[in-house]
């Protein structure tokens, strides 16, 4: 490491740790039989309105959530056609799946995104939800490799969503190891 490197700014306590898969089924039903991670709430049928790299987008996927602990692990298989820009694409092209991104609670989006390109993140896509609330993508642009974080903008029902994935996880007997959603439920 270059010893003369800044360090560069922490944006409070990682909250869930996400990684790019080809298959979410597969990826579920792995994390449950080798890790005994789980229980997994599969959403599918995702679609975000974005805005990445200043262009317009909707961003397709399935995702799927689960604990370890307090930390969320969330699954991500992305629909969206190869030929169309997303922070996924390059990997998917590659096949190469695994870790994408650490993500951070945010009180403050607007300001967390500000440091965060101050700090040399770029390659910014912002997502809106169904309710209205915002996510950010940020790519390190110093680093060979795709390095991501994630800005989740705290609002109560997001707050509550963690807290009942948490208490679940730890009571969870192995039974009902996925549960499937449609994303047109929550809108």
């Amino acid at each position: 490491m270059d010893e003369e490197a800044p360090i560069g700014r922490r944006f409070g306590q990682v909250v869930h740790v996400a990684y790019l898969v080809p298959d979410i089924d597969v990826a579920m039903r792995d994390w449950v039989r080798q890790l005994g991670i789980g229980p997994w709430t599969c959403i599918r049928d995702i679609e975000l309105d974005a805005t990445y790299n200043g262009e317009p987008l909707t961003l397709q996927l399935h995702e799927a959530l689960a604990y370890a602990g307090t930390l969320q692990i969330q699954l991500v298989q992305s629909l969206n056609d190869i030929s169309v820009a997303t922070p996924y694409q390059s990997r998917v092209k590659a096949n190469q799946w695994g870790m994408h991104h650490v993500a951070y609670f945010s009180d403050d989006v607007d300001r967390d995104v500000a440091a965060a390109t101050t700090q040399g993140f770029g390659d910014v896509c912002e997502m809106h939800s169904a309710d209205g609330h915002r996510y950010y993508y940020l790519r390190a642009q110093d680093s060979p490799t795709e390095l991501w974080i994630e800005f989740l903008e705290v609002f109560p029902v997001l707050s509550d969503i963690y807290a009942a994935g948490i208490a679940e996880t730890a009571v969870w007997d192995g039974t009902q190891p996925i549960r499937n959603l449609d994303y047109s439920s929550f809108a």
